[in-house]
């Protein structure tokens, strides 16, 4: 297998929006997509690298006890990113007080978001990646880092699985990324 050079990529494209490159990275819950985004940070110095997890909020529900802020995310991020390089980043803290703080980034070189559903995002994404990982092996790493009775991170894990489903079925992902990636194998092994 021939290793994907993001650097390669990097030299032979030209930023989309003509000022900085975007990539988005997508998959399930649990795929990886956090561990690729930081290999990704080694390779791409000077990268605005965002876990979209960081939008992840409380919500009132029976399964569930949060889901992403998407008009949220849009706001602060998305859109302001469609016009400039700078945006107001406020992530969710869950064990602060207050929630929800604020600073300004400002992208010079490229911007990354990891998230769950991230190829939906109204960017014009330079490089779509999606991580590929078994619905199984997702749910076994999924209830593996929950730190709850596993009844439920269970029910939780089987409804955010079907929204999952959903997505993929409707949207094929897949089918619109420039590059998958393998969540079960090393990242080192597939990308430089």
């Amino acid at each position: 297998m021939t290793k994907f050079s993001i650097s390669n990529f990097l030299n032979t494209h030209e930023p989309r929006n003509g000022r900085f490159f975007t990539i988005a990275i997508d998959g399930r819950g649990a795929s990886g997509k956090s561990a690729l985004s930081e290999h990704l940070g080694g390779l791409l110095p000077g990268f605005v690298m965002l876990n979209g997890d960081d939008y992840f909020e409380p919500i009132h529900h029976p399964d569930v006890w949060g889901d992403f802020n998407d008009e949220r995310f849009k706001q602060d991020i998305i859109e302001p990113l469609k016009h400039g390089n700078t945006f107001a980043y406020r992530p969710y803290d869950w064990h602060a007080e207050p929630h929800i703080s604020e600073r300004q980034v400002t992208v010079t070189k490229g911007f990354c978001l990891e998230r769950c559903y991230s190829f939906t995002f109204d960017l014009d994404w330079d490089l779509r990646i999606w991580v590929e990982t078994p619905k199984a092996l997702c749910l076994e790493r999924g209830l593996a880092r929950e730190n709850m009775p596993r009844d439920k991170a269970l029910r939780a894990w089987h409804f955010w699985q079907a929204a999952e489903d959903r997505y993929i079925k409707e949207l094929n992902p897949a089918g619109h990324a420039n590059l998958i990636i393998d969540g079960a194998k090393a990242f080192e092994a597939q990308m430089e």
